[in-house]
């Protein structure tokens, strides 16, 4: 009984290694996009009903960023680009999937060693898609876009160290109803050793972000948002260029 036993087992260890072996998945590429040096992309997991974009640069050294969001059309999306812009080396893309009604922005460089910068969020199925520039901001080597895009009420900011190797820093809030306008200023700033942290305020939709960095090779910038405080009136230091401009 004893040998049946051992001959038994040793007869089953093959299907056990295979068993073990054999791993299925839920992960599938369902599209693919190309802009330039922009690849994007879509990865639908069909066990969370997700569809994930995944943004990377076709430099070396380049890392990936990724978003999900939830599948709304069964496992359907249709993703393509609406509207860009350059400035020098920064590019700014927005990316819509017109199925499931999500929009992307993505700013990057096409350097070695950078990565792209993503923020994705609700849009609506039928709008206007431009991005517009509306305010411009440079201090010493930081540069800070401020981007409108109306489909989604959304500003966005994109800061942007002009160093070697650097990636850019972006992201996006809500967008003041009936705002008039009103440019990026910077209101204070802070050095300690290599170390810059500049708080910018966007008085249109009344917030004050906090931009921190380094002035060093492959660098990137950090940006922090909140909305200003009722019935505050930032001190202006020095206030921004304004150059509503649609890029689509």
């Amino acid at each position: 009984m004893k040998k049946f036993t051992i001959f038994l087992i040793s007869s089953l260890l093959p299907l056990i290694s295979l068993a073990e072996a054999y791993q299925s998945t839920l992960l599938v590429q369902t599209g693919k996009l190309r802009e330039s040096d922009l690849i994007v992309r879509t990865v639908t997991d069909l066990e969370s009903h997700k569809i994930c974009l995944a943004f990377y640069i076709r430099t070396t050294g380049t890392s990936p960023v990724i978003s999900c969001y939830d599948a709304v059309t069964g496992y359907a999306s249709n993703v393509n680009q609406v509207g860009n812009f350059t400035e020098g080396k920064l590019v700014v893309r927005k990316i819509k999937d017109t199925d499931n009604d999500v929009s992307c922005l993505v700013a990057y460089v096409s350097t070695e060693g950078t990565s792209p910068s993503i923020d994705c969020y609700k849009s609506r199925k039928i709008g206007k898609d431009d991005m517009v520039r509306n305010g411009h901001l440079r201090e010493g080597d930081l540069d800070i876009y401020r981007v409108i895009d109306a489909d989604s009420t959304k500003t966005c900011l994109v800061g942007y160290v002009s160093v070697l190797g650097t990636s850019p820093a972006l992201t996006c809030y809500n967008s003041m109803s009936g705002s008039k306008g009103g440019g990026l200023m910077q209101n204070s700033e802070f050095r300690e050793g290599d170390l810059i942290v500049r708080k910018i305020s966007d008085l249109a939709n009344r917030m004050e972000c906090l931009v921190t960095y380094v002035s060093t090779k492959g660098t990137s910038p950090y940006i922090y948002c909140s909305e200003m405080p009722a019935g505050m009136k930032p001190a202006p230091v020095f206030r921004s260029e304004t150059f509503p401009e649609s890029t689509r």
